[in-house]
């Protein structure tokens, strides 16, 4: 299945500014090609990989294959103080807190927090 993932803060209902630093440190042992004038990194982890669109406040990856490298990515969301968000899943908040700060209008039940790269790939793959 292929899927896109985004990952974005959020303050008092807003995109918020930062996090792309702490999502670079997370990501740069693991990076073996980088397209800085995209902002396109290539990441390995484990057996599995992912291509990986970084900026200073977002993120954007897909083709990821292997279940270590989604641990990889949500630890650095949470590093970022980032959300997790799949077209047609729930929010995926990395902090609890990270709730108060969406924008109006996510549903209690479209939001789930989600401590491991294993919880996220649970909230993917639910029909």
């Amino acid at each position: 299945m292929e899927i896109d993932a985004y990952f974005q803060g959020f303050r008092d209902g807003e995109e918020a500014e930062g996090g792309g630093a702490q999502m670079r440190e997370v990501l740069a042992p693991h990076v073996v090609r980088e397209d800085a004038e995209h902002g396109y990194l290539e990441v390995r982890h484990g057996d599995g990989g992912a291509d990986v669109y970084l900026d200073e406040s977002h993120m954007l990856v897909n083709h990821v294959h292997g279940d270590p490298v989604w641990d990889l990515l949500v630890d650095g969301a949470r590093a970022a103080g980032w959300v997790v968000l799949v077209p047609g899943r729930p929010a995926c908040l990395t902090d609890a807190a990270q709730r108060e700060h969406l924008p109006e209008g996510y549903p209690d039940d479209e939001v789930v927090v989600v401590g491991s790269g294993a919880d996220l790939v649970r909230v993917i793959h639910r029909t």
